[in-house]
């Protein structure tokens, strides 16, 4: 499978309409050879400003609040269950039971082994509350009201969410009886789960990680907004029919390799995402865009690569995302897919040394992503 490399610039919502050509299948490429497709980039787009362009990069402040959240993730990350078996059952446990649900209209539902924590919304609130005092080996069996959502589709196409309430009876009987165990944050705990030896070290260390972060998404945001600036004073005519296939192939094997790490078929994790054959076509546009803008930035600027940079970036490639060889990396990526990654990042690391771009420290509250 296609090992994604990294993309420094996000699909960007942009308005307007591409002349295509036909498309290949998903996934699929019409000629894998390795060879570069010449074109005249100035058939296709007529570059607007591309310097002097002012842009504000916003870096979120990190704060010592944002540093106890990661330190608190890491608790619950190693979180431990003791088997409990001289008490009955309290809030906040975790539970292992078997259950059958009956409800008007509805068709039984036997569950065995069902583990879940009281309060943590698996199960509804009126069953929790049915649990606690329950014994170990005990059953019980109650009815309560439940909400249960419906999606219908209308003549439009539009989908809407309905709620309606549904009278459940539950025969419930508890098998086990668990307790958190919340580990305590020591300098022995720290040393044993993460790459420092104290508490201290670990925030300072934690701090100094999200600031980098935090520097490096907006100046990612900063780079897209001024690539997004420049096709908006473009002007784009067509495409060369490789250039949408090769981008279009690209968000395919992105998604199938989605859907690998989750054991789904395409077609079962794109329905689960939410994401239509339709969506992967406009993104396909969107980025077909940004590739046409970006190669005429390339052709103005004198930005190219030479076969020395070209092997160079390739053992950088191998190394930074764990191919096997050079000759790997070129069996699953093309060359030209692979000159167009580095051409991207060239144009990207050039428009934003070339215009202005002023730095500003916003709380996290003032960003554009929590407005």
């Amino acid at each position: 499978m296609k090992k994604q490399l990294g993309k420094k610039v996000v699909v960007l919502s942009l308005v307007g309409a591409m002349a295509l050509t036909t498309l290949t299948a998903c996934g699929e490429k019409e000629n894998p050879a390795t060879k570069v497709v010449e074109y005249n980039i100035d058939d296709y787009v007529t570059l607007g400003a591309y310097t002097g362009l002012d842009v504000t990069e916003e870096i979120t402040i990190v704060t010592d609040e944002d540093v106890e959240l990661q330190l608190d993730m890491l608790v619950d990350n190693n979180i431990t269950y003791k088997e409990i078996t001289d008490r009955n059952v309290v809030d906040g446990d975790r539970v292992t039971v078997d259950y059958v649900r009956k409800a008007e209209g509805e068709e039984d539902k036997t569950q065995n082994d069902f583990v879940f924590k009281l309060g943590s919304g698996s199960m509804p609130e009126a069953f929790d509350k049915k649990m606690v005092g329950l014994a170990k080996d005990g059953t019980l069996t109650f009815t309560i009201d439940e909400d249960v959502k419906t999606t219908n589709t209308g003549t439009d196409g539009k989908e809407t969410e309905t709620t309606t309430k549904v009278s459940a009876t539950y025969t419930v009987t508890l098998k086990k009886i668990e307790e958190e165990v919340v580990p305590e944050v020591t300098d022995a705990f720290i040393k044993e789960k993460t790459d420092y030896d104290t508490v201290a070290a670990y925030k300072e260390g934690t701090k100094k990680e999200l600031e980098e972060t935090s520097a490096d998404n907006a100046k990612t945001a900063a780079q897209a907004d001024l690539l997004n600036m420049i096709i908006e004073k473009s002007s784009i005519e067509g495409t060369p029919a490789f250039v949408y296939n090769m981008n279009y192939n690209s968000i395919c094997q992105s998604y199938s390799q989605y859907a690998s790490y989750f054991g789904y078929d395409l077609e079962t994790y794109l329905e689960a995402a939410g994401v239509s054959m339709d969506d992967m076509k406009k993104d396909a546009v969107e980025m077909t865009k940004q590739t046409l803008v970006i190669e005429a930035i390339c052709k103005a600027a004198n930005i190219d690569i030479t076969d020395e940079e070209f092997d160079k970036k390739l053992d950088e490639i191998v190394t930074e995302y764990e191919y096997k060889s050079k000759e790997e990396l070129l069996e699953l990526n093309t060359k030209e897919e692979l000159l167009f990654d580095m051409r991207r990042d060239a144009a990207i690391d050039y428009i934003y040394e070339n215009n202005n771009v002023t730095k500003e420290y916003v709380e996290a509250e003032d960003t554009e992503e929590t407005k």
